[in-house]
């Protein structure tokens, strides 16, 4: 399944197949066109239904909209590189209170502020 990871916590990129995953792992399956044409499940479950994999998509979606503050922040944050040269001028200035470094990283925190409500689950 395909994640990314923010901060130690994990989410799905939302899909079909993480939908399925989610909803019977472990099954092995083969899909064409929303059908499947293979169902394997060692648990006996059968296939979810349409019904139930829209309804996880839109879970997932709600999940990978949530984290949008994230991956915009990642697209403009400097690169690393010039964050440490940014960093070690800083120090050598004393001013890392309000140095270089830390008015371009709350540039962006500002810019794409983190979600004032618990993400959803």
């Amino acid at each position: 399944m395909a994640t990314r990871k923010i901060n130690g916590f994990e989410y799905l990129l939302p899909g079909v197949d993480t939908a399925i995953k989610t909803l019977r792992p472990g099954a092995l399956y083969d899909m064409k066109d929303n059908q499947f044409l293979d169902w394997i499940d060692d648990e006996g479950r059968q296939p979810p239904t349409w019904q139930e994999i829209e309804q996880e998509i839109l879970r997932q979606v709600d999940v990978y909209n949530y984290y949008l503050y994230e991956r915009q922040r990642e697209e403009q944050y400097p690169d690393v590189k010039f964050q440490l040269d940014m960093l070690y001028h800083d120090i050598k200035n004393n001013n890392l209170q309000n140095g270089s470094w830390i008015k371009s990283i709350e540039e962006v925190k500002q810019k794409y502020p983190k979600p004032t409500t618990p993400p959803p689950h």
